[in-house]
């Protein structure tokens, strides 16, 4: 057999890219301009508002830094004006009682400015890969229960807490301790989870 009839069976074989009927057998991709179009447009705006929000994190967490370092500078300026008018209330306070206080409401305000920087690095964090991570929100949660074990521990510092009150506030601490502990045996655990895929 000679080279030309070699080379006729071979290119009865290969299809010919300009033929509309051998284009229509190739299997071809369309793309629907509206759709990329939609896509590409929610996908900026979705940046976009990612990034207006986290610049108003951002700010929040400036506002309630400068906030909690006042209202404690205040309370310490004013710790006497404050004893005075106490005296006259059913629940007179000393001065221990009132700077003890004010710092705890000093680090409760400290861990709300984390709590709004962990949300602040989830959408860091989104505008980067454009993809979300659970721990943020679990270190949240964390700080969340401690500050409400703060704020129940300021209350019983000042106040004189009997009957039902007590016992509310028992509860509130109780279920914050598991709330704490829960989230981070979960956070253990999705640490440990990762490190066995990163592993593999």
């Amino acid at each position: 057999m000679s080279n030309s009839g070699i080379n006729s069976n071979v290119s009865e074989h290969v299809p010919d890219a300009n033929d509309p009927v051998q284009a229509d057998v190739q299997p071809h991709k369309s793309r629907d301009p509206l759709a990329a179009f939609s896509s590409l447009v929610l996908s900026r705006g979705d940046s976009l508002m990612y990034a207006i929000v986290g610049i108003c994190f951002f700010l929040g967490a400036i506002f309630a830094l400068c906030y909690g370092f006042w209202d404690c500078g205040n309370t310490m300026l004013n710790m006497q004006t404050i004893v005075a008018a106490s005296q006259h209330t059913a629940n007179p306070t000393t001065p221990s009682a009132i700077v003890a206080n004010a710092i705890i409401k000093l680090i409760s305000d400290l861990l709300l400015v984390l709590i709004i920087m962990e949300v602040l690095s989830t959408v860091i964090h989104y505008l980067k890969s454009h993809a979300t991570s659970l721990r943020p929100f679990l270190f949240i949660g964390i700080i969340s229960a401690t500050r409400g074990i703060l704020s129940i521990g300021a209350r019983l510092s000042i106040e004189t807490v009997t009957g039902n009150d007590f016992y509310q506030a028992m509860i509130e601490l109780g279920v914050n301790t598991l709330v704490i502990l829960a989230l981070g045996i979960t956070l253990k655990m999705l640490g440990n989870l990762v490190d066995e895929h990163e592993v593999e």
